[in-house]
């Protein structure tokens, strides 16, 4: 290995790294990937990495064992990054893990089972829970229609009147359904009510809008009512667990302010809800409706406290000096000319109005009340296009940031009382996960900026990513802690940095491009996709890049990248890290490619909820079928019963650490549950040897 150094000042390094051993025993994945990379890159002859390996080394006297890429041999550098990979029908070696042909054998102490959800049947439709892959379909019974609901026809109706609902936990579901002259709504396969109230006669989807409140526990109906008997004509009714709520509501945009109709407020816990009520007949009657019942007092645009036991409404009152409130349970905290109040959403109990003062005078100001405090420095001369137009909250709740714009067309935030720095725009206002600094996207002189806390990046326009962990259209924000980070690409083929809690750092060497960039779920480890000339990618750790990665090229893309849930693991999607000539595939794990059955990319990855297996998807070769694996072995095959991209849930991990996925055969749709084998693992995976699969002819 030390002859192979291109720098001499390099060769006592590489003399006293072999006096050490290359592992320590109870090294995480993060350190064994870490020191594997630089021991790649030490034998390409980078000083900074031989340094770097001799700290991290311990137990001389031993010999290091350098990890090598598969196909490299001994001595040899580290491979060059990927290009274009031809695709040609050259097989790879098989064996078990990747039969392609006959039955499928599932390791020892798999658990594979199927479950019929629905016959299918032409012109049929279906809707796939958000969790658990349970199926409602909605078919012809003969002349009747007839919804199934995880293979259990219910009754037959006339017709099924449009939309069925999930709850969000998955495993509820409710639809309408049309019986004569009555309207019949099916809750988990039992009748909730019948109703003769329609449009003139007919059902249609205004007179069945269902929906669970956010615990699953309860169903409401949303019911629009036209008739010429009453006046008024129509009316819109709410209708919670079967009961109808004390008022109806007029349709319609009404004098209040309220758009017509009902548009319920549920509290975050699931168990209240209100709205307000005009009346059909006189539009400037109108009450609030709490939890069924007409509150003792009136008040508009509804919203509960983070703990669901108070509710903040709003009233004006008009005339010559008219005013408006802000109300407590009916109490009034707070009247001013005008004012727009803002509760957050979830934690503490904070709540930020934004004041109209004087608005019958030359002049209006605007300015912050927090709490019930005015906040000094807040106020704006709203004039010229100056105002305050938005407020974004921390996730506890406890704390906030005010967008304004001033007469010149620029923007600033005042975020808990203090001014910050002022640009040309602002946007993408989002608090990091432990709520302890506010991040957002600016621009200034021509120039884009990312902000994260006090701390403004180099020129940034943050890649715009929608991968795991949330970018909310700017930076992306890591699920706990106070970390965020962005990549940062700029016009005039500059390379991309990468941006991260406050600092801008430089990507390695040779990246002309990268994306989709994803944190660990303890936050402590993030990766994104990186491009180098030629058109090749790979997948950089910790801004390490991955020389066994192999992400293919902008065309041929690989997308899929995860970490494990318990934030020790990460795999992808991937190429072999050398141009074989052969069109291969295989998986990168923990710093390591193993070969699978040659696909042109995979359609799911994902680590199970105990992330003790690694799951994924492919297309079946030389058959429109999906394929799934455990830990690289074959455990099933299915036809699609979706696109692989759909938005349809028919893919989910469930959290005893089985996997749940929808397909289908000639005759029905099917739920197929595998639990995956104690005999194999991720540790295993990473750790045995590499397996080989054939691809058909």
């Amino acid at each position: 290995m030390c002859a192979r150094l291109k720098f001499a000042l390099a060769l006592p390094l590489c003399l006293l790294i072999s006096g050490f051993a290359g592992t320590v025993h109870a090294q995480s994945v993060w350190q064994k990937m870490k020191q594997q990379v630089l021991q790649q890159q030490c034998q390409q002859g980078l000083q900074k990495a031989c340094q770097a390996l001799a700290k991290i080394t311990q137990n001389p006297g031993q010999q290091p064992a350098p990890q090598q890429t598969q196909g490299q041999q001994p001595g040899q550098p580290a491979p060059p990054m990927p290009g274009r990979q031809p695709r040609q029908d050259v097989a790879q070696a098989a064996d078990q893990s990747g039969r392609e042909s006959g039955p499928i054998r599932p390791p020892n102490g798999t658990k594979v089972e199927e479950t019929v959800l629905a016959p299918l049947a032409p012109g049929a439709r279906f809707y796939v829970s958000p969790h658990g892959v349970h199926v409602a379909t909605w078919e012809n019974s003969g002349s009747r229609a007839v919804v199934y609901y995880d293979g259990v026809p219910g009754p037959k109706f006339d017709e099924i009147i449009e939309g069925i609902a999930f709850s969000p936990d998955g495993k509820r579901v409710a639809y309408c359904g049309r019986s004569g002259t009555e309207m019949v709504v099916m809750v988990d396969g039992k009748e909730l009510l019948r109703t003769a109230e329609s449009q003139e006669g007919v059902f249609d989807s205004s007179s069945c809008h269902l929906g669970f409140t956010s615990n699953s526990r309860h169903v409401y109906l949303i019911q629009n009512v036209r008739t010429s008997t009453m006046k008024g004509g129509s009316f819109t009714r709410f209708i919670f667990d079967g009961k109808a709520a004390a008022l109806p509501s007029a349709s319609g945009t009404q004098s209040t302010g309220e758009v017509g109709g009902i548009h319920p407020s549920f509290s975050p816990d699931g168990e209240h809800y209100a709205y307000v009520a005009i009346d059909p007949s006189d539009e400037q009657k109108w009450a609030l409706v709490v939890d069924g019942k007409v509150a003792p007092y009136r008040g508009g645009g509804p919203r509960w406290s983070p703990d669901s036991q108070h509710l903040y409404t709003t009233i004006s009152h008009p005339g010559a000096a008219g005013y408006m409130e802000g109300m407590l349970d009916g109490k009034p905290f707070i009247r001013a000319d005008r004012f727009d109040l803002h509760v957050a959403p979830k934690g503490g109990n904070l709540w930020v109005a934004v004041v109209d003062a004087g608005i019958r005078n030359p002049s209006p100001t605007q300015f912050l009340v927090v709490n019930g405090k005015k906040v000094p420095g807040s106020e704006i001369v709203r004039e010229r296009g100056a105002f305050i137009d938005e407020v974004a909250f921390s996730p506890d709740g406890k704390h906030y940031a005010a967008r304004y714009t001033t007469t010149q067309n620029h923007q600033y935030l005042i975020v808990d009382g203090k001014r910050a720095e002022e640009y040309q725009k602002i946007d993408n206002i989002v608090f990091t996960a432990d709520s302890s600094k506010v991040t957002y996207t600016s621009f200034s002189n021509g120039k884009p900026f990312a902000i994260i806390g006090d701390e403004e990046s180099e020129p940034c326009l943050p890649e715009l990513a929608t991968a795991v962990g949330g970018s909310h259209g700017g930076l992306v924000i890591a699920p706990v802690g106070a970390r965020a980070g962005g990549i940062c690409g700029l016009n005039g083929g500059e390379a991309p940095t990468l941006y991260l809690d406050g600092k801008t750092l430089r990507m390695p060497d040779g990246v002309r491009g990268a994306g989709d960039l994803r944190f660990s779920a303890d936050g402590q480890h993030y990766a994104y996709r990186a491009g180098f000339q030629g058109g090749g990618m790979r997948l950089v750790i910790d801004n390490v890049v991955q020389f066994n990665s192999n992400l293919g090229t902008p065309s041929t893309a690989r997308y899929q990248h995860v970490f494990s849930p318990d934030s020790k693991h990460i795999a992808s999607d991937s190429a072999p890290p050398t141009d074989t000539g052969v069109f291969a595939s295989g998986l990168f794990l923990d710093g390591k490619y193993i070969p699978v059955v040659a696909n042109p990319g995979m359609k799911r990855l994902e680590f199970t909820a105990d992330s003790k297996h690694i799951v994924w998807a492919q297309g079946a070769p030389s058959r429109d079928a999906l394929r799934i694996f455990v830990d690289g072995k074959v455990v099933a095959d299915t036809e699609a019963a979706v696109a692989a991209n759909s938005p349809e849930a028919w893919w989910d991990m469930l959290p005893d650490g089985s996997l749940a996925v929808l397909g289908q055969d000639q005759n029905n749709l099917k739920r197929i549950t595998i639990t995956p084998s104690s005999e194999t693992s991720v540790a295993a995976l990473s750790g045995g040897g590499a397996l080989v699969a054939k691809r058909d002819q």
